[in-house]
């Protein structure tokens, strides 16, 4: 008695997780289809308005494809609401077996759903140029990352370390400027409020900014992946990748694959060391 049900407001919650994640996925594909458009014409001067025609592609052909994939995520979300539920009503009664079972089982929903967010985003890369169906996407997708394992983590790696300098930057840089313009204001008692509300709208809008690099840089490493597979170079089987992109993703996989041997130099130069440290002290 007394105690609040939870259910219900988390079920509405879900229910308006569920149409953003629609709109995101179809803000996804309409971004990446801009992308493709781009990559697969050999003339760029032949590509016009490619976010238009990127959205006229969702929802002309592929509405079902992110329908469906928005789906899959509301489902997974539909779990962890009712797991909660169950949660919030027996954590009273429950022993100490069953209260984790029930977070390590979260904690593997919440992992299902990063995975399946993750894949459901290359899928609608590879739908937007390819026009496959969405569980074809998932397996076709799936086998160009794992053949690609090594520049998925340098791609990924890199990238995620230039969006987050670039928010970073973003934010010091609009908070200096509200540092500077509210110090000298004398209607003002304590600035730094301002300037903190400030950097927070500023990080949301950068961070909605550089979502868009970020879906760039994962179209563009699909197209790649996928103009490896097919072509070779040959008259007839040209690469639609650029020089210079072939050769940045070849150095950094080739570095990658330096950094690794180099730790693994330094690991067994440690264990000989280790080793004559042992022998010296036991003479």
């Amino acid at each position: 008695h007394g105690r609040p049900v939870v259910f219900p407001k988390q079920w509405y919650q879900r229910r308006v997780r569920g149409g953003t994640e629609f709109f995101l996925a179809c803000h996804e594909m309409a971004i990446a289809g801009a992308f493709v458009q781009f990559y697969w014409t050999r003339d760029k001067r032949k590509v016009h308005f490619p976010v238009l025609r990127g959205i006229w592609w969702v929802f002309r052909y592929h509405l079902g494809t992110v329908a469906f994939g928005s789906c899959i995520i509301a489902i997974i979300q539909l779990i962890r609401t009712i797991l909660a539920y169950i949660q919030n009503k027996t954590k009273d009664s429950q022993s100490e077996f069953v209260k984790y079972l029930l977070l390590c089982l979260q904690c593997c929903l919440w992992c299902f759903e990063k995975i399946m967010k993750f894949i459901n985003r290359n899928a609608y890369i590879y739908t937007a140029f390819k026009g496959s169906a969405f569980c074809t996407s998932c397996k076709k997708v799936f086998g160009l990352l794992l053949s690609n394992v090594v520049r998925v983590g340098v791609i990924n790696c890199v990238g995620m370390f230039i969006l987050f300098i670039g928010k970073f930057l973003v934010v010091i840089v609009t908070a200096i400027l509200g540092y500077f313009m509210m110090k000298n204001d004398d209607d003002l008692y304590f600035w730094a409020i301002p300037v903190l509300i400030a950097s927070i709208f500023a990080f949301a809008v950068a961070h909605t900014f550089f979502s868009v690099y970020e879906i760039g840089i994962d179209a563009i490493f699909i197209c790649f992946a996928e103009d490896e597979t097919k072509n070779d170079g040959t008259p007839g089987r040209e690469y639609y990748m650029s020089k210079n992109l072939m050769e940045w993703v070849d150095n950094s996989g080739e570095a990658i694959k330096n950094l690794r041997r180099k730790k693994k130099q330094q690991k067994a130069q440690a264990r000989v060391g280790k080793s004559n440290d042992v022998n010296m002290e036991d003479m």
